[in-house]
């Protein structure tokens, strides 16, 4: 059996893109990345365990780049948007036994 590829959109023109005031995201798919994200956040900052200060900040960089295929006459170009963000997080370290925690100076 076999699956069909959906059909390539196609790229607006100038009028469609003037009665055009955003995009909306699906909100669960939205959710499902987010969780993602703040899992990479947790793993990443899982590094800063090597410094012996319990609470700290950390510099966050985090980078989204979605992308679609869209029908371009006879070609497929690919639409891409990418954004940026960087910000700063607060850290403290959790420990099994806090009686054993280093002893910071």
């Amino acid at each position: 059996m076999s699956h069909s590829q959906p059909k390539l959109t196609r790229f607006t023109t100038s009028e469609e893109r003037e009665n055009i005031v955003g995009i909306d995201l699906d909100p669960a798919d939205v959710d499902h990345y987010m969780d993602a994200v703040r899992k990479g956040l947790v793993e990443a900052a899982s590094a800063a365990d090597e410094a012996v200060q319990d609470n700290f900040g950390l510099r966050a960089e985090v980078s989204i780049r979605l992308s679609r295929p869209v029908a371009d006459g006879d070609d497929v170009k690919e639409v891409v948007g990418r954004h940026t963000t960087e910000g700063r997080l607060r850290a403290r370290k959790v420990y099994i036994d806090p009686e054993k925690a280093p002893k910071v100076d």
